[in-house]
């Protein structure tokens, strides 16, 4: 994975993935309590902060 493009598509098929996870963990209502809630939104929060970061990233790169 030498091209950080690829890396980059990588990183955020992972990072979709997790999204999936964490949605259906709330959704199914694993959490035990408030802070269990509190920590997987929190969670949430961040992995689609860091899914939007990437995907404006590559675009920008492709729209050079």
């Amino acid at each position: 994975m030498s091209d950080p493009t690829t890396f980059a598509y990588s990183l955020l098929k992972a990072i979709q993935s997790r999204i999936g996870l964490t949605e259906t963990a709330i959704l199914q209502g694993s959490p035990k309590n408030m802070e269990d809630y509190r920590q997987l939104v929190g969670e949430l929060t961040g992995l689609e902060f860091c899914e939007q970061e990437i995907k404006e990233t590559l675009q920008a790169t492709e729209d050079e």
